[in-house]
This record gives structure tokens, C-alpha cells and sequence, in this order.
């Protein structure tokens, strides 16, 4: 999809945790992995992945796939170093999916629906919604909002612009992947319980 691109931000430090999350294998795959494929799979032109601490190991896991990396040294400071460090990756593209490493559960038919919505409709953000909550990944038109980007800071994500540009957005209707997060203990139990088999890295 030319002048579509995705952002898929991964320099958190799960600290909840303990251990990095997005190397997390679920059925066999990591959650960084998981997260990121939706993109590659619906033909997104470029898809960049913002890393922080645990660089290395998020490049192993991305390896042989089409992603090119953005390292934000000051993700330690909050999200919003991520957004702002994927800025030159922007340049040139008239839409940008913004993605959360430790959402494995979104699907490419999402993605897809979403870039059709985009191209169909005036309005400049489209966010999925499930159970009237605001979900991922957000596709945003940048270049209407780069100014508000560039002036994000701490752990502001992009909520703040899209609340502060209500009239630009467009829900459509997500699922429970648009929602679902690895954050916790109880979220991994959670998959368990479903069926899932879940491992820690041996990296």
C-alpha cells in the first residue's frame, strides 16, 4: 500500500513484568512478532519498530522480516519519545498506523478494513472501537498533525490529539484484539486459560 506506513512502538520496559513482554511466545510466536505481521501481511509500504532497552532482543525476534528499526534512546522518559523518535520514518507518507508491540491479537482483515475506510472517507483518524472503548492500532493522516507530534512529550500518546481533533475521526468497529494488551501476570493466565501455551524467551 504505497504512502502507508506503520509504527509499531516497542521501547517499554515491562516492568510490571519483570521480563520483556513483547518476547513473550504465544503458540509459538512472539508478541512482537505477532503485533507487527498484520502490517507486513496487509502490504503496508514500510513498517518501522521503535526499540529502547531491550533492543537487541527485539531485532532477533523481527529477524527476516521487513521491518526497518528506530532505536529512541529516551524512551525512558515515556511513549511519547517513541512517537516523536519515528518522525523521519513519517516523512512522505500520506497515512500512519500507530500500533503498540504488546497488542499480538490485531488482524490483518482490521488492518485492511481500516485502510479502506481511510481511502473512502474525508475524515483524517480512524480508531476502532469495542464496547464503547478506544482501541489499536489508530491510522492517522501525519501530515495534518505533525506539529501536534512533534510537541507530545512524557507518557502523552496520541489520545491527546485525537480528543483534541474529535471532529476528525471516524470509529469503526474493532474487536477484543483492538483492546487486549500484555501487561500483567493475570493477562498471561488469562491466554493460558484460553488455550494458549505461553513461554519466555530463551534469550
Amino acid at each position: 500500500m504505497k504512502q502507508l506506513r506503520a509504527v509499531i512502538l516497542a521501547a517499554g520496559m515491562s516492568r510490571r513484568l519483570g521480563f520483556n513482554k513483547l518476547s513473550l511466545k504465544i503458540n509459538g510466536e512472539s508478541v512482537i512478532r505477532m503485533a507487527t505481521l498484520p502490517f507486513l501481511s496487509a502490504g503496508i509500504e514500510k513498517v518501522c519498530v521503535v526499540t529502547g532497552m531491550q533492543t537487541e532482543e527485539i531485532e532477533k525476534e523481527l529477524k527476516g522480516s521487513y521491518v526497518e528499526f528506530v532505536q529512541n534512546r529516551d524512551h525512558i522518559l515515556g511513549m511519547a519519545t517513541s512517537v516523536v523518535a519515528a518522525i523521519p520514518f513519517m516523512e512522505g507518507a500520506k497515512g500512519v498506523f500507530f500500533h503498540l508491540g504488546d497488542k499480538p491479537f490485531v488482524e490483518k482483515d482490521m488492518v485492511l478494513r481500516m485502510i479502506d475506510t481511510y481511502g473512502e472517507n474525508k475524515e483524517k483518524i480512524i480508531v476502532p472501537l469495542f464496547k464503547g472503548m478506544k482501541g489499536h492500532p489508530v491510522l492517522m493522516d501525519v501530515r495534518r498533525y505533525r506539529r501536534e507530534i512533534a510537541l507530545l512529550t512524557g507518557d502523552q500518546g496520541l489520545r491527546n490529539i485525537i480528543e483534541k481533533n474529535s471532529q476528525d475521526v471516524l470509529f469503526i468497529e474493532g474487536n477484543q484484539g483492538s483492546l487486549f494488551d500484555i501487561d500483567t501476570v493475570e493477562d498471561i493466565v488469562s491466554l493460558e486459560e484460553r488455550g494458549y501455551v505461553i513461554e519466555k524467551s530463551q534469550h
